[in-house]
């Protein structure tokens, strides 16, 4: 079984394969040359491929472009509007997308804690937005903005929603509460006290 998650960047920064083969040595070149690579693999400690990081570049005809067409008819219904209307306006902007693409099976602890620093490198290298398999979209800071979560999913996301300015607003979104989902949904940030704002309760 197979998770997906997209870093979806406007940069055209390509992070050579050195660089990224300097977080750990079982970080593998499987296609392309080390300065443009198109895909890498990430081990595990007995050397079974637990990842694979695909990267596509957005043009014409592309499997980037591709990608981009079909998130936009993922979003079509999905909600709050205004998030969904930033977003299709965010992905013209989309040069390179990356796919991980992890097989939760053979995932253990360290391959885990190694994809979880490479996903982390990469965005704060790279910068952009990222997409995830049954959760939806989250902006440049890591906010929760479109609602795409799995049924009777439960606990607390960092979610954001925009203002009459075009600005984020964030907060901290509890998936069990029917109410504070659908204000999400809706675009509202439900009324907080001092200490929800400041510590994101």
């Amino acid at each position: 079984m197979s998770y997906k998650v997209r870093l979806l960047t406007p940069s055209q920064k390509a992070i050579p394969f050195n660089v990224m083969k300097s977080l750990s040595d079982r970080i593998k070149l499987a296609a392309g040359t080390e300065q443009l690579w198109e895909r890498i693999e990430i081990l595990s400690s007995s050397e079974t491929v637990v990842t694979t990081i695909d990267r596509d570049i957005v043009g014409p005809e592309s499997a980037g472009e591709t990608t981009l067409t079909e998130l936009r008819s993922v979003i079509s219904d999905k909600y709050p509007v205004k998030a969904r209307q930033w977003l299709d306006n965010y992905f013209y902007t989309v040069h390179v997308i990356y796919t991980f693409n992890t097989f939760t099976d053979r995932m253990d602890q360290d391959a885990w804690a190694l994809l979880g620093e490479v996903q982390t490198f990469m965005k704060y290298s790279l910068r952009g937005i990222t997409q995830s398999d049954n959760e939806g979209f989250y902006n440049e800071i890591g906010d929760c903005i479109l609602y795409q979560l799995y049924e009777n999913a439960f606990g607390s996301v960092p979610a954001a929603v925009l203002n009459d300015k075009g600005e984020w607003i964030s907060y901290s979104l509890k998936l069990g509460d029917e109410k504070a989902v659908d204000l999400f949904k809706n675009g509202i940030v439900p009324k907080q006290g001092f200490f929800s704002k400041l510590f994101r309760l």
